[in-house]
């Protein structure tokens, strides 16, 4: 049970601040985050102007920002439509396919598996604050930000991410998650003493080992 839990929860993605995440996860360069449930409502047509300027709060500390999206189909192009101009990149299962296996179809990248962090540790570069040489970043660099437990802290736990929990975004949802998902996460929250009712989350970025 304890691989279940995140490193961290918060009431909301817009509680996260730049000044929390250089406190309490040091080491994190990049901030990843979720879309659905997390930035928007399932499948919202537009950002909202707080998640917006939350994203680019990140962008202006100095943190690499990414879209990490278990999206598929016509769906990435609207994806990266919405959020092309906020985040340093846009990472979908598309983005892990590998080039010499007709047969991917992306499925197997998907959350939970690490595959997309990965990927953004692979593929971009931060400037090393210690010495100030551009370099990839380390996944444990990395701060995946999400609202499943079985997507979202499972990936970044696999990756060796920390990860940040919140509470699910919005009156929407994936019918199978709603149904067979949710529920369960509930359960498991409620197990390892992690928030379950709305008033139970906190306000700030907290570290679960502090609960």
């Amino acid at each position: 049970m304890r691989y279940l839990a995140p490193d961290f929860v918060v009431r909301s993605f817009l509680d996260i601040t730049p000044e929390d995440v250089r406190e309490l996860s040091p080491d994190s360069l990049a901030i990843c985050v979720d879309i659905d449930g997390t930035v928007t409502d399932f499948h919202a047509p537009e950002v909202p102007a707080d998640a917006q300027a939350r994203l680019r709060s990140f962008s202006d500390a100095g943190f690499l920002t990414f879209i990490v999206s278990n999206c598929s189909g016509r769906r990435v192009t609207e994806v990266h439509r919405l959020f092309d101009d906020l985040v340093t990149g846009v990472v979908t299962p598309f983005d892990c396919l590998g080039p010499e296996d007709d047969d991917d179809t992306g499925r197997s990248h998907r959350k939970p598996a690490p595959d997309m962090l990965l990927a953004v540790a692979a593929r971009y570069w931060v400037t090393d604050p210690d010495t100030g040489v551009e370099r990839t970043p380390r996944p444990e660099e990395l701060l995946m930000v999400g609202d499943q437990i079985f997507k979202d802290i499972i990936a970044a736990k696999q990756a060796g991410a920390p990860s940040v929990l919140v509470p699910r975004l919005g009156n929407r949802d994936h019918v199978g998650v709603r149904v067979a998902q949710r529920p369960v996460e509930a359960v498991v929250r409620a197990a390892l003493r992690l928030p379950v009712r709305d008033e139970d989350w906190p306000r700030r970025l907290t570290p679960v080992r502090h609960r």
